[in-house]
């Protein structure tokens, strides 16, 4: 990019250093700058108010921390290498610009409308300790983005719209000594290559709609409100929710991949985790699975004991407290935690499945083909309805310390 330093443009420059004659100046209208270089070294904007002002094909690096940017439009501007900040954002639109590499762009105290459009957050260096970081501590939104190796967040209502990524996180909200600011997160039409690190995060509702993951790591996000994913292909879907009040996943496929890194033997194939920490139980009041198909999970990683095969591998599916249900699903293997009032499986095809230890009030299976082998072990129902549990010559039903009775 060619660009004059900002120093150069004497009446662009007063005008930024001085706001207050910038109003007197301009009323109203937008302070244009065309092709100007922020650079570091002689120019001081630290804790300047920048209001109505478009900046166009603009370069930005360096330590820039300002006091507040309102109305602003940066378009087609770079930020190469930038640690760029300031206190408040608002009505602020990033159009066609691009970070370079590495770049930080937050927001320290507030930011309402903040939008990235068709901006591209090319990091270089796959070590996760260099991600730069755009970070927003209330509502941002990215539209049309690529982007890699970037942590791409916010803390109010952070939405992700037809995004192109590579490995990033999508970690929202945080934890600040023990205090827990939680936003609300909409990821839709997305696409993310390699992986996706939705983890550590706070929010009061997750919802992933109509996206496209090589492996979704959900790991330690806790979510205190309702987890939504829909119309969601992924190679895999890994760890656990910190917490949820409710999980439903419909209409969504997960294939199995290999998710140690390369290189790490023996393999280990997942493909669908729908569960969070044991002591976080009690907090999962509804899981709702309709439409879900998953490839084969092998490996072991040892969770439950298991009497149908040697080693416990499959779909990680824990049910809510209140109600679980399992309709339309194809899950070839499946570890089933379920210490739900009610149970419903419905119209649900697989080779084998372990309910061991389960606790619950109601289950009922409504043409539930699960064909090789089905584990009860230690399972305590009330009241079971199992006249929809499909039989097979060879098929292996072991009920041991239980009180299920299958005539």
């Amino acid at each position: 990019m060619n660009a004059k330093r900002i120093e150069d443009m004497p009446h662009e420059y007063a005008l930024l250093m001085n706001p207050k004659q910038r109003r007197n100046a301009l009323g109203d209208q937008r302070l244009k700058i065309r092709g100007a270089d922020f650079g570091m070294g002689g120019t001081d904007f630290y804790e300047k108010e920048w209001e109505n002002i478009h900046f166009y094909n603009c370069i930005f690096y360096g330590v820039i921390h300002l006091a507040c940017i309102r109305n602003c439009v940066f378009e087609r501007c770079q930020f190469p290498g930038s640690n760029f900040q300031a206190y408040d954002f608002e009505n602020v639109v990033f159009l066609r610009s691009d970070t370079l590499g590495e770049a930080n762009l937050m927001a320290g105290n507030t930011s309402r409308n903040v939008r990235f459009v068709e901006c591209d957050f090319g990091g270089k260096n796959s070590d996760e300790n260099h991600y730069g970081a755009i970070y927003f501590n209330q509502d941002v939104s990215y539209e049309e983005c690529t982007g890699q190796y970037m942590s791409l967040a916010g803390n109010g209502i952070v939405l992700y719209r037809n995004c192109k990524f590579g490995p990033v996180y999508v970690n929202s909200g945080e934890s600040i000594n023990g205090k827990k600011v939680y936003s609300t997160v909409l990821i839709e039409n997305c696409e993310f290559k390699g992986s996706t690190g939705l983890g550590p995060s706070y929010s009061t509702s997750l919802t992933i709609l109509n996206s496209k993951f090589d492996v979704l790591d959900i790991g330690s996000s806790n979510v205190s409100g309702d987890v939504l994913i829909e119309d969601v292909q992924a190679g895999a879907m890994i760890n656990e929710f910190y917490s949820a009040r409710s999980i439903t996943v419909r209409n969504s496929k997960f294939r199995s991949v290999n998710v140690r890194p390369p290189g790490v033997y023996p393999k280990v194939y997942r493909s669908f985790k729908c569960l969070v920490p044991v002591e976080n139980r009690g907090n999962l009041k509804s899981v709702v699975l309709d439409g879900v198909e998953c490839g084969h999970d092998e490996g072991d990683d040892g969770y439950l004991p298991n009497l149908i095969d040697d080693t416990v591998s499959g779909c990680w599916i824990m049910g809510g407290v209140d109600t679980t249900v399992i309709r339309n699903c194809k899950i070839p293997k499946a570890s089933l935690w379920l210490e739900s009032a009610n149970v419903t499986i419905e119209n649900y095809e697989g080779e084998k499945a372990s309910f061991v230890t389960s606790k619950i009030g109601s289950l009922t299976f409504r043409a539930t083909a699960i064909a090789k082998a089905i584990d009860f072990t230690g399972v305590q129902v009330q009241k079971l309805d199992a006249k929809g549990l499909v039989r097979f010559a060879g098929q292996k039903i072991v009920t041991a310390d239980s009180n299920v009775y299958l005539p």
